[in-house]
C-alpha cells in the first residue's frame, strides 16, 4: 500500500524531497520486481504535496528542482500499482499515527484490512514515520509497518513470518526475502522434523532470524572461535553447535551432513537444536557461499554421530 499522505513536502526543500522519493522508488521497485502486489488510492495524485501543488503536478509538470529522472521513475512505478478503492467508500480517513493526526485514505484502509493480515505501507521518509507503528482510524486501530527504503524490507518480511503462521507451501518464498544472508537448499522439507509444522514453526523462524541477523557478524568478530560463537547465539536464545571431532571421524555421519548445491558439495557442520534428542537444522559456516552467506542444508530429526 502506498501512503499518499507521506508526499507532503511543504516543510522540506527539494534536495530532501528528492532523496526521500529516490528511497521510495527503490523500495517500490524491489517489491514490484519480486511480484509483490502494491496498491494505491486511485486519487493519490490529487494529494496536495505542497501548497497549491498536487502530486500529479509535481510528477508531470516538473516545475521543481527535483531531478526529472527521479520524478519520471516515481510516476512510472505508481502507474504499475493497482487501485485498492474499487467499490470501497466507507474508509475513515482521519488517522492518528504515533500521536500525529494524519489525513490519509490509504492508512485508514490499512486499519480496515488489518484483521485479514499483517499490513505494510510505503511512505516517503520526510513524513517522519517508519517501522512498526500504531495507527488509529475512528474506533479501530492496528499496528502497521511503514517502509521508507529497501533496507526496511527485511525487517518487514521477518515480522510477517513472526506475526502470521505462513502456510508451509509459501514459507520459503517469504523466507528468501526475510533472510538474505541465508540460502535454502531445494530439498528442505518440514515433514522431516519430528515435530509437526505448528510445533516447529516458531523455532525455525527464530533460528533463521538469528543466523541471518547475527551469525555472520559473530563469526567474523569471534574469528571463528566456536565456543564464543555458540555463546553469542545462546545469548540470542538459539542453541547451536558444530559437529564434534568424533563425528568428523565417522565417514558415514559426515556423509549425512554433506549436501550438493549448484554442483558443489557442502558440509553442514553446524546445527541448531530444538530439543535435546530431536529436530535439527544443519547449516554451513558463514562464507561457504559467495557474499558470506550461509547454506541451510538440512531439516532433520537427528543424524548419526
Amino acid at each position: 500500500m502506498v501512503d499518499e499522505s507521506s508526499f507532503a513536502f511543504d516543510s522540506v526543500d527539494d534536495s530532501l524531497a528528492e532523496e526521500a522519493i529516490d528511497d521510495f522508488n527503490d523500495a517500490l521497485s524491489q517489491l514490484l520486481q519480486a511480484g509483490v502486489p502494491v496498491s494505491k488510492f486511485s486519487l493519490c495524485l490529487d494529494f496536495e504535496c505542497r501548497t497549491g501543488v498536487p502530486l500529479y503536478a509535481l510528477l508531470y509538470e516538473r516545475a521543481t528542482g527535483i531531478d526529472i529522472d527521479t520524478l519520471r521513475r516515481c510516476s512510472d512505478l505508481l502507474d504499475r500499482c493497482v487501485d485498492w478503492d474499487q467499490e470501497i467508500d466507507d474508509v475513515v480517513t482521519s488517522c492518528v499515527v504515533a500521536g500525529e493526526c494524519v489525513d490519509s485514505w490509504s492508512l485508514g484502509y490499512l486499519v480496515m484490512r488489518s484483521g485479514d493480515c499483517f499490513m505494510a505501507c510505503l511512505a516517503c521518509s520526510t513524513a517522519g514515520r517508519r517501522g512498526l507503528l500504531s495507527v488509529v482510524a475512528g474506533d479501530a486501530s492496528a499496528e502497521v509497518f511503514i517502509l521508507v527504503e529497501p533496507s526496511d524490507l527485511v525487517d518487514f518480511w521477518q515480522l510477517v513470518l513472526r506475526r502470521e503462521r505462513v502456510a508451509s507451501e509459501g514459507f520459503f518464498a517469504i523466507a528468501d526475502r526475510a533472510f538474505p544472508q541465508l540460502v535454502f537448499h531445494s530439498e528442505l522439507d518440514f515433514r522431516r522434523f519430528h515435530g509437526t509444522y505448528d510445533e516447529v514453526y516458531d523455532w525455525v523462524v527464530e533460528v533463521l532470524a538469528v543466523l541471518n541477523n547475527r551469525m555472520v557478524q559473530s563469526f567474523e568478530s569471534r574469528k571463528g572461535v566456536r565456543h564464543l560463537v555458540q555463546s553469542d547465539m545462546a545469548s540470542c536464545g538459539v542453541d547451536v553447535s558444530p559437529e564434534s571431532s568424533q563425528t568428523h571421524k565417522n565417514k558415514k555421519a559426515i556423509a549425512q551432513r554433506s549436501v550438493e548445491h549448484d554442483g558443489q558439495i557442502y558440509l553442514c557442520e553446524w546445527h541448531a537444536k530444538r530439543l535435546w534428542n530431536t529436530d535439527r537444522i544443519h547449516f554451513t559456516t558463514p562464507g561457504s557461499l559467495p557474499h558470506g552467506r550461509i547454506l541451510i542444508g538440512l531439516f532433520v530429526k537427528h543424524l548419526d554421530t
